[in-house]
């Protein structure tokens, strides 16, 4: 039988249009009959009525008319016929009348039939005879002799003879129903197949669909298959706009992630073109096109370690590392992780790429650093040793040589001790365990403190040591009092030892907006612009021998920049070779007010 709902509508609609057509034949059939079978009757009265006439007129004259005759003939001919008959004169008195004695019967003239007679050849009309609880369809004529009306003859027929008693119409019309209906069946059922069959399986499917999302009762007006197929659409709509804002979210939250890792990230598929490149990648390679999605990954970055690690992955499906350098913009080292994208046959492959310049600095200055440690530990007890050894083989008892070899070793201790303690103190400013009372510092007590305690030394190289200030008050900064000593104390000591011949060494102050510049200038050596880049690093020194000749640990300028540092400032140098240079530190300025 019918399986969707419309296609019931529509054989509903097609039996009520088949039913009401029907029905409307029917009636305008039998109405037609009805009305042809009434014609043929009237017609029929019409001939019935002219033989009456002409009986009329051979039976009397317009001065004498037998009524008993007549009667007896109206009689006959009602029985014959079974017709109604009535005769009148011109007056209206009743000659003769089929059913009812004339002398018993009111005058006629008057009536409608017998007037519109009067007029017109005929007259018509459908009367109620209450004697014999009948309606009568009158038709009369009137009867003339020489021009003169004499008469007026009446035939009637009851009402029920006009209408067609026949069942045959109704009949053939019902089987035509019944066939209409049954044709109609048949053909919903075929354009339910047809149409509406792949509607509900598209129902089916978007409901299927829509299930995966929340469904809602979006449509309330309809309960058939197109409203179905209305609701499960605009489910299915919000099923698909759900999962695409979540989609949306998802790669709006891995576009986030992958634009903040330091780590670059670059995605290819199996024929090594870019799916996917973060902005730390393009900083990393020195990418500068707008777009690399599309493109090659050769291309684009034109390293080949790159190209090979994707080909090498993507042929052995193993996960692969590589570690290679670029120069642009400025040189790095770069470390890759190659991984293949899940997948038979492997769709791609995922790059990822470590920075590693400060790693391997690092690990160059830790290598340096430990050379250094061992060189500098390594030569004052060497010393140390060469001149105990000395004492133990004799020459403790050589008076003139005795106190020379235990200066030294003395000295050698001292320098040693320098050493270890720069190097604690170091360590302890680096690691953040260094314990700082920060508090506004004068700078000029500190400034003055610093050259009073290397008078002594400068003076014994014929250096004069000066302290002036571009300012007229007092200036005080942010800064721990003894970490600030440790910095002058350093800059002057180093401006003593470097200056090769007689000169100033100057030490002033100013301020710069919320700073205070500290400078230390000398008119010593001077520092090569190749080696200023790396004078504050530890053990570091342009000239070693002399250095160590003067007694210098190699830590003093690098503990300077740190300290600076954890007091938030800075430290800067200017120098030209031979002309000397000149140390430049920055600190907080403090609020103190001074009179």
């Amino acid at each position: 039988m019918l399986r969707s709902r419309i296609g019931t509508y529509i054989l509903l609609l097609v039996v009520t249009i088949s039913f009401v057509s029907l029905v409307a034949m029917t009636w305008a059939a039998r109405v037609d009959r009805n009305s042809a079978i009434r014609h043929e009757r009237i017609e029929k009265l019409q001939t019935i009525v002219q033989l009456i006439q002409s009986s009329v007129l051979e039976k009397g004259t317009e001065s004498h008319i037998d009524e008993e005759r007549l009667q007896k003939r109206i009689a006959s001919a009602a029985a014959e016929t079974g017709v109604y008959l009535t005769i009148i004169d011109a007056g209206g008195r009743v000659l003769a009348d089929s059913l009812n004695p004339p002398r018993r019967m009111e005058n006629l003239r008057e009536q409608s039939e017998f007037r519109a007679a009067s007029r017109d050849e005929f007259g018509y009309t459908q009367r109620f005879l209450p004697d014999q609880d009948i309606t009568m369809q009158m038709v009369v004529r009137r009867v003339e002799h020489d021009g003169n009306t004499i008469a007026f003859v009446r035939a009637g027929l009851p009402v029920e003879q006009l209408q067609s008693t026949s069942g045959t119409i109704t009949l053939v019309m019902g089987l035509i129903a019944v066939g209409a209906i049954g044709v109609g069946i048949i053909l919903t059922r075929t354009l339910e197949v047809r149409l509406f069959d792949p509607v509900v399986e598209l129902i089916d499917a978007c409901k299927t669909l829509a299930t995966r999302g929340e469904r809602k009762n979006l449509w309330n007006s309809s309960q058939d298959e197109l409203g179905q197929l209305v609701r499960e659409f605009q489910t299915m709509s919000g099923a698909v706009t759900q999962r695409e804002t979540d989609l949306r979210d998802q790669a709006n939250r891995i576009e986030t992630v992958l634009g903040s890792m330091v780590e670059g990230v670059i995605a290819v598929n199996a024929d090594r073109v870019v799916l996917l490149a973060n902005q730390a990648v393009r900083r990393l390679l020195g990418i500068r096109a707008d777009k690399v999605e599309g493109r090659r990954l050769i291309e684009i970055t034109r390293i080949r370690a790159l190209d090979q690690s994707v080909q090498q992955a993507l042929s052995s499906g193993q996960p692969c590392s590589a570690e290679f350098e670029v120069n642009s913009p400025f040189r790095r080292v770069l470390n890759l992780h190659a991984n293949c994208l899940p997948g038979d046959p492997c769709p791609g492959v995922v790059l990822v790429l470590h920075d590693m310049t400060e790693l391997r600095r690092l690990e160059n200055l830790r290598r340096e650093f430990v050379a250094n440690v061992s060189h500098e530990l390594k030569t004052p007890l060497a010393a140390i040793r060469a001149y105990a050894e000395t004492l133990h083989m004799g020459a403790v008892n050589d008076a003139e040589n005795r106190d020379y070899f235990l200066g030294q070793i003395t000295d050698q201790s001292d320098r040693l001790h320098d050493l270890i303690m720069d190097m604690l103190q170091l360590a302890r400013v680096e690691a953040g365990q260094e314990v700082f009372d920060i508090t506004d510092v004068n700078v000029a007590d500190i400034a003055q403190w610093c050259v009073d305690s290397l008078r002594d030394k400068a003076a014994a190289k014929a250096i004069r040591l000066i302290v002036e200030s571009a300012e007229d008050d007092e200036v005080y900064v942010r800064a721990d009092e003894e970490g600030l000593r440790t910095i002058v104390g350093n800059l002057v000591d180093n401006a003593v030892k470097y200056s090769g011949k007689p000169g100033d060494v100057l030490v002033r102050w100013q301020t710069e907006g919320d700073q205070v510049a500290i400078s230390v200038e000398d008119h010593g050596i001077g520092i090569p612009e190749e080696a200023q880049n790396r004078i504050f690093e530890r053990f570091f020194r342009v000239d070693k021998a002399r250095s160590r000749e003067m007694g210098g640990t190699g830590l003093g300028l690098s503990i300077v920049k740190h300290l600076a540092s954890s007091f938030g400032g800075s430290v800067e140098l200017e120098s030209q070779v031979d002309k000397g240079s000149t140390f430049t530190v920055r600190l907080k300025m403090s609020r103190v007010l001074t009179n």
